[in-house]
């Protein structure tokens, strides 16, 4: 939760039109990593992108002959996604609300940089409705910077929600989700060559400190069988 104007307000780090005009000039191959980390961890199924933005996962998904459907709580950002690509598959929602979709629909969830644009109730809900659309077995991958992340912190005012890795395990299994696994990548506290990125790879690697990761990512499963 947000202040605006002395006024409290949920969905507070929604970008506007001029926040989404700077991913403008992306396209969807950018994302190329996602898609295949679909393919190599979930089964065959449709996709929810949960805070799809410009839409570029979802046309890259439709490009590639899969289902992708995509919810965004920005309608300038649905907008642009819609004139970019008009065969992409967007409705805008806040994902403070129930998502306007069925149980057990969907077997890939995915959440690209949105877990830190989101107010912790928010987030909680996000999660929640992730887990109740997804089939089970499903798979839920989750992007987002590590509160660690200075950078990320100081140069997007929509950054209102950073976790460490740890935190978003930690919100994820309380979503119900297991056999969550941390995909993080460190800090370029050596420089960005590749040398530096190598040894600081290898100090994170070894020394498990999630105060050197640049990002709190993971990858969890609906379980295949509900909880008694």
């Amino acid at each position: 939760m947000c202040t605006v104007d002395g006024v409290m307000m949920l969905n507070g780090g929604i970008g506007d039109r001029e926040y989404f005009k700077i991913y403008s000039p992306r396209e969807w191959q950018f994302y190329r990593y996602i898609l295949s980390q679909v393919v190599l961890f979930s089964e065959p199924g449709p996709i929810l992108d949960v805070g799809a933005g410009l839409g570029f996962i979802v046309e890259g998904a439709l490009r590639w002959g899969l289902e992708c459907t995509g919810l965004e709580g920005s309608r300038e950002a649905v907008e642009l996604a819609r004139k970019r690509y008009p065969s992409v598959v967007m409705e805008q929602h806040l994902l403070s609300e129930p998502f306007p979709l069925e149980n057990d629909r969907y077997q890939t969830v995915i959440m690209n940089q949105v877990v830190e644009h989101l107010e912790p109730a928010v987030a909680r809900n996000a999660l929640a409705e992730a887990f109740r659309v997804m089939r089970p077995g499903g798979l839920l991958i989750v992007y987002s910077p590590s509160r660690f992340n200075k950078e990320q912190q100081k140069d997007d005012k929509t950054h209102i929600n950073m976790l460490s890795p740890s935190e978003l395990r930690d919100v994820v299994s309380s979503s119900g989700f297991v056999d969550i696994t941390a995909c993080d990548v460190p800090l370029d506290l050596l420089g960005k060559g590749w040398f530096g990125k190598g040894l600081m790879y290898t100090i994170f690697t070894v020394a498990r400190w999630e105060r050197l990761s640049a990002t709190a990512n993971c990858r969890a499963y609906k379980p295949t069988i509900a909880a008694t």
